[in-house]
């Protein structure tokens, strides 16, 4: 038992690697004295003068043979481990943030090496964590935590040329908050700030899952409607002002009951406004807006225009 003890602790993988490279820079520091060894402590010299060569190539053949094992055991240790490290690399490089190492696979790998997998493991979930903190950055509002003017002009191309491709019909809301600015002169910015979150909350209550929600900028929100037309579009605007209307601000200043105009559009393949399809949706529905303003906001208004506006609400 205590022999297995004693070899085991001289295994490759329970040796580590720069126990490895020591061993082997000592057996070839030994090498030369090993012949002489012999020669000095031999009693039967002329059996020694007949078996010199013998001897000289068996005390040269051992080292060898020691130092070839051990290579081999250096070589099998960091081979494998190495290659997994070089390949991760490369996944990180290419984007495949968050790759880790599984080392599973090679049980022999040196402690050196597994101290570095752990770290280069450690580092990739890092890299994802911060690319996923940026990306999520880079496409959402942080006042209201919906999609920013960015991403929703990022994203609507590709919902555009979705619904060209398909046939299918795609609307726009341009919605705007009602005597907003009142919000921030009688209550105080702060509030303001408050209320652009509560009707953001609102707006992403009254919407399908399908919809793509943005702020577009100041108390200025867009809803990307894939799969509506402008009828389907205009109810649900309907249901967005209502669902305002009926969600009042209690804050410590008092009660907000601000409303919401909205423009609704669909696309059109022959583009007036805009340089594109999407530019001139958005461009239409943002005049739908004006308009819902013209006559007496908190109204949906759609593009193209009636001869006389709806009755307001």
């Amino acid at each position: 038992m205590a022999r297995q003890g004693f070899l085991s602790r001289l295994h490759p993988s329970r040796l580590g690697l720069l126990h490895l490279l020591r061993l082997y820079s000592l057996v070839l520091l030994f090498l030369p004295a090993i012949p002489a060894g012999l020669l000095l402590f031999s009693t039967d010299a002329s059996v020694l003068l007949n078996g010199v060569s013998l001897l000289l190539l068996a005390s040269l053949s051992l080292p060898v043979i020691a130092s070839a094992v051990i290579g081999h055991a250096i070589v099998r240790a960091l081979l494998g481990p190495l290659r997994l490290l070089l390949e991760g690399a490369e996944k990180v490089e290419t984007g495949e943030y968050g790759h880790t190492i599984d080392l599973s696979g090679h049980p022999g790998a040196p402690e050196e090496l597994v101290h570095l997998v752990g770290s280069f493991n450690r580092m990739s979930d890092t890299v994802r964590r911060h690319v996923e903190t940026i990306q999520a950055t880079s496409r959402t509002d942080q006042l209201t935590g919906i999609c920013n003017r960015r991403h929703l002009l990022a994203e609507g191309y590709r919902i555009i040329n979705v619904a060209i491709r398909g046939g299918k019909p795609c609307s726009c809301l341009m919605i705007d908050i009602d005597h907003f600015k009142e919000v921030n002169d009688n209550h105080g910015h702060p509030v303001g700030d408050r209320y652009l979150i509560h009707i953001a909350g609102c707006i992403c209550a009254a919407t399908r899952d399908s919809d793509l929600t943005a702020r577009y900028g100041g108390e200025e929100f867009v809803v990307l409607a894939p799969n509506a037309n402008l009828e389907e579009a205009r109810i649900l605007a309907e249901r967005i002002r209502m669902t305002v209307a009926q969600s009042p601000l209690q804050v410590p200043t008092g009660v907000l009951r601000n409303t919401v105009s909205i423009g609704v559009a669909e696309y059109s393949m022959d583009p007036e406004f805009g340089a594109n399809v999407l530019e001139d949706m958005i461009e239409k529905a943002d005049k739908a807006l004006y308009r819902a303003k013209q006559f007496g906001r908190n109204r949906v208004e759609s593009w193209p225009f009636p001869q006389e506006p709806r009755h307001a609400p």
